[in-house]
């Protein structure tokens, strides 16, 4: 019931500015840098799409790392400055870097 009190209050966004940030900010502090570099759903490719290739280090962030590569291969970005603008570790900019 707790559960579904604070779910329902995510609904307003003072609530979620207030509760978010902090817990944030905790989770930040909770979890090393090295353990921790996106904070996105992912994204998981189709049969038919080509399966990406990653470094067996990379396969724990495997989905996080899909959603940056399919993003990053709708445009053409070789060769352009690229400003990324999101609220997690930083590890989508290092990827696409």
């Amino acid at each position: 019931m707790l559960a579904k009190l604070f779910l329902g209050l995510t609904d307003y966004p003072i609530f979620r500015r207030i509760m978010w940030k902090p817990i944030y900010e905790w989770l930040a502090r909770k979890f090393d840098f090295n353990d921790w570099h996106f904070m996105n759903y992912g994204y998981c490719p189709f049969e038919y799409e080509k399966k990406l290739k990653l470094n067996p280090e990379d396969e724990i962030h495997r989905y996080a790392i899909q959603l940056y590569h399919y993003l990053a291969n709708k445009v053409t970005i070789e060769g352009m400055d690229v400003l990324e603008i999101g609220s997690g570790r930083g590890g989508g900019c290092n990827y696409i870097k």
